[in-house]
């Protein structure tokens, strides 16, 4: 059987300090997956849940970061350069 040398996607929650809008709650909010192609895709919770994709996690973190009320929180370690680490809502 051949050894598979790629990467492998990387997961993260969505984790929500303050809610705004009233809309998505507070805490975990959405379930997200990091592509080893730098795209992202979020698997929304709540009554009306939906999947969405991206283009990176640096976009994710400006449409949902909410000026840090919002954070990425990584499950896996990202073995690639696939967002501004210098963000201050990424913590990995």
């Amino acid at each position: 059987m051949p050894v598979v040398t790629t990467a492998m996607p990387c997961r993260f929650q969505l984790y929500r300090h303050h809610d705004d809008s009233g809309v998505s709650g507070t805490g975990v909010v959405a379930w997200g997956t990091v592509y080893p192609n730098g795209k992202v895709s979020l698997a929304w919770c709540g009554s009306r849940p939906s999947v969405n994709v991206y283009e990176s996690l640096a976009d994710v973190t400006a449409i949902h970061g909410h000026d840090g009320r919002t954070q990425v929180i990584m499950w896996d370690e990202l073995p690639y350069a696939a967002a501004d680490s210098s963000s201050p809502e990424l913590h990995w």
